[in-house]
This record gives structure tokens, C-alpha cells and sequence, in this order.
């Protein structure tokens, strides 16, 4: 999500597509989480699975772009990225904690927050600021990495790969639907806990398979899509078979479970087959909104969130039409307003 003078249109193409699915992500969480069996849930269900590749393509780019081997890196642009990162969350942080702690209480009955606790939603971040978080933490272990993460260490690659699908992303998964329906899943999470093979664990697998992708082709395409396809089949299905076998919201949408892993493998691997197979005319229109996209990121929550006040007023709660209007709305005034903050010098730092 990280701006970036290297252009790449297929990563610019995937960069609007995340960005994009992330704002679908926030825009359908209100409808999936109960009324399982209603067409509510299904429409939300469907279109929510649809856009959980957002935050692994996005540090799928960041891995593509940053581990390069011909990207000119030094410590100065590694201070630059992570500071860039940190203004940016205070910056954001502040604003969310103001309006949502202070503003947002006064209007529907005065504040009740400690000041402590007001200090702590400010350092946490609103939710959907965790993922500077994870930048900063891959921008810190970029100079280990780019230590051998080169083409011609690919077979240890994709060891590391492989190590990350069965430690980070499979057994985990099973662990964490299993424990829903025997204790016999605690004890093999200790096991796995003493193995302590968190040096693939998180985040890391999908920047390098980002590099990867970018600098490997992979031949049997063909199987990336159908595991894409079925993944997403079971990302919208096994979402709704868990909530109505346990009675609870239990989402198969995880970034790391093996079925996100798959359905982003798929889009990255089918819109960079696509676009540098066709010659198609670069569009200005995903180049502004891939360059406008960490803005985006950053402000659609609130648009969403007002947006769902006004419809709740009306009574408007169908997901066939609140959520196109929610969507819509929430991107464009987005858009907008970080195309405003970018024109002015003391706030394009910040989007």
C-alpha cells in the first residue's frame, strides 16, 4: 500500500483491487454476524469473502516492490518508509481518537472515558490501523531479508514458503476450528507452541511470495485458479456451516488460514498473467486511485460508519441496498478528500 516511484501496472491494478476489498471488508461486517439462514447474511457473506485477499495482496506488493533485488535500498529509505509509517498513524490515530472518543460522546451524551483509557485507544489505533503496525515490523526485518532473498536462493524460498503454509497458515487453521468441537486440539497447540517455529510465523510468507510471484512464473496456472476457486467456495461456505453448527459468527476470513492464502495466490497470479499477456492501455484512473490508496485506507472507515448511522435512521437495513450505497459512498468521498489532502504540503505526508 506504501507509495513507490517503481511502476508496475499489474501491481498498481492489484493495489486498487485491495484497496478496494478493503473498504467492501468494513462494509459488510455489519450483516454477517448474526440472522445466519437470512439473505442478509448471504449477500454480505458472499461479497465479505470475496474481499479478504485485501491485506495479503497488499503486503504481497510490498514484497514484490521492496525486496527487489534491483530496488535501490539503503538505511535512509528504511528510516524514511518507517518514519512515513509513524506519522502517518499518529496523524490518523488522533484524528479516530478525537472524533469517535471526544467528539462522537459529547453528541450522544457526554464523555465517559478516562483520560488513560483515551491515551490507550489513541496508541492502540482504530482497528483497522493495526496493519501500519505490521508495515513497520516488515520494514524493520527488510535489511534481513534482503540478505538472501535473491533469485538465486529460489529453492530455499520456497522452503520458507512451504514451512509458512503447514506452520502459519494449516495447522493453526485446523487447531482453531477444531478446538470449537474437542479438547483434543489444545494439546496438539502445544505441541505445536514448543516447536516455536515462528520464524515463518505472521505476515512474512506473503512478502516474499510477493517477490516470488514477481520474479518466478508459475507454470500450471491452471491449478492456482481452481485452488483459488474452491477456496473461496469454502471461505463463504464453511463461514456459514460453522456459525449455524455453533450458533455464533465464525468466519472462515482469516488473512492467515489457508483458503485466504489460496484466493490470493489466484488474483495476484490471474491479474499478472492477464495484464502482461494483453497489451492494455494503462489507465490515469487506476494509477490515481492505486496512488491515492493508502488515503483511502485510512479515512473510509469513518465514511462507512456515518453513512450506516444515516441508513439506520431510515430503517435501511437490506444488504442488497445498503451495502452498494455504503460501498460507494465510502469510496468516493474518500477518494476525494485524500486527492485534497495530497495538493497540500502539510497533510500529503500523511495519505
Amino acid at each position: 500500500m506504501e507509495s513507490t516511484k517503481s511502476r508496475i501496472y499489474y501491481l498498481e491494478v492489484l493495489r486498487v483491487i485491495a484497496c478496494l476489498s478493503v473498504i467492501m471488508i468494513h462494509t459488510c461486517t455489519t450483516f454477517v454476524e448474526h440472522d445466519f439462514n437470512s439473505s442478509n447474511f448471504w449477500i454480505a457473506n458472499i461479497l465479505d469473502g470475496l474481499a479478504r485477499i485485501a491485506v495479503p495482496v497488499f503486503v504481497m506488493i510490498s514484497g514484490a516492490l521492496l525486496l527487489d533485488e534491483n530496488y535501490q535500498y539503503n538505511t535512509e529509505k528504511l528510516i524514511k518508509h518507517i518514519t512515513r509509517m509513524i506519522l502517518f498513524f499518529v496523524f490518523w490515530s488522533l484524528i479516530y481518537c478525537v472524533i469517535y472518543k471526544i467528539i462522537w460522546p459529547i453528541f450522544s451524551g457526554g464523555i465517559h472515558n478516562e483520560f488513560i483509557k483515551i491515551i490507550g485507544t489513541f496508541i492502540k489505533g482504530h482497528y483497522h490501523l493495526w496493519y501500519i503496525y505490521l508495515l513497520i515490523g516488515l520494514y524493520l526485518i527488510l535489511p534481513l531479508l534482503r540478505l538472501w532473498v535473491k533469485k538465486d536462493n529460489k529453492k530455499y524460498i520456497e522452503y520458507f514458503i512451504i514451512l509458512a503454509l503447514i506452520f502459519t497458515f494449516l495447522i493453526p487453521q485446523i487447531i482453531s476450528i477444531g478446538s470449537n468441537y474437542s479438547n483434543l486440539f489444545e494439546h496438539i497447540n502445544e505441541i505445536i507452541e514448543n516447536i516455536n517455529l515462528k520464524y515463518v510465523g505472521g505476515y512474512t510468507a506473503y512478502f516474499l511470495l510477493g517477490w516470488y510471484l514477481n520474479n518466478f512464473e508459475i507454470k500450471r496456472k491452471n491449478i492456482v485458479y481452481y485452488l483459488g476457486i474452491i477456496s473461496l467456495i469454502i471461505t463463504i461456505f464453511g463461514t456459514y456451516i460453522l456459525s449455524i453448527s455453533l450458533g455464533k459468527s465464525v468466519r472462515m476470513y482469516g488473512n492467515l488460514m489457508l483458503n485466504i492464502f489460496f484466493q490470493a495466490l489466484c488474483i495476484f497470479v490471474f491479474i499478472k498473467d492477464k495484464i502482461e499477456k494483453n497489451s492494455f492501455k494503462e489507465s490515469k484512473v487506476i494509477s490515481l486511485i492505486s496512488k491515492n490508496s493508502l488515503g483511502i485506507y485510512a479515512m473510509h472507515v469513518m465514511i462507512v460508519k456515518l453513512t450506516y448511522e444515516v441508513l439506520n435512521s431510515i430503517k435501511l437495513d437490506i444488504a442488497l441496498i445498503s451495502i452498494p450505497i455504503t460501498f460507494v459512498t465510502a469510496f468516493i468521498v474518500s477518494f476525494i478528500v485524500t486527492s485534497i489532502f495530497r495538493k497540500l504540503p502539510v497533510l500529503k505526508k500523511v495519505v
